[in-house]
């Protein structure tokens, strides 16, 4: 279990997906131990391509940890988003698949401040 309170996990979607489906986490990611009233889906219900400040802006406790969120992102290249996910209390491991999908991307865990 990768459960860690205070610190939350961040995917982000850069491209539309028609089949997003409720185990992406696992199938996509191997994230199978995670409380789902602690994930949150944020972004366009029309998967239109926003700035990823401004997504992030609206998930919970965002004052606390979009800014390092919004730099680390752009590090990777990434400065809009179509729709973003984060699991409060987790701190994922990405070596835990092997190859990672190319979307949604994992930009990282952050620690955040209730």
């Amino acid at each position: 279990m990768t459960e860690k309170r205070g610190v939350l996990s961040l995917w982000v979607f850069r491209e539309i997906r028609e089949d997003l489906y409720d185990s992406i986490l696992e199938e996509e990611f191997g994230v199978d131990d995670y409380n789902e009233e602690l994930l949150e889906l944020g972004g366009s219900d029309d998967w239109e391509e926003t700035p990823l400040r401004d997504v992030l802006s609206e998930m919970s406790l965002s004052e606390s940890w979009s800014d390092q969120a919004v730099e680390k992102a752009s590090k990777l290249g990434i400065t809009k988003c179509r729709k973003a996910f984060i699991i409060l209390n987790y701190n994922y491991n990405p070596k835990v698949v092997p190859k990672q999908p190319v979307d949604p991307v994992f930009i990282g865990s952050f620690k955040f401040n209730y």
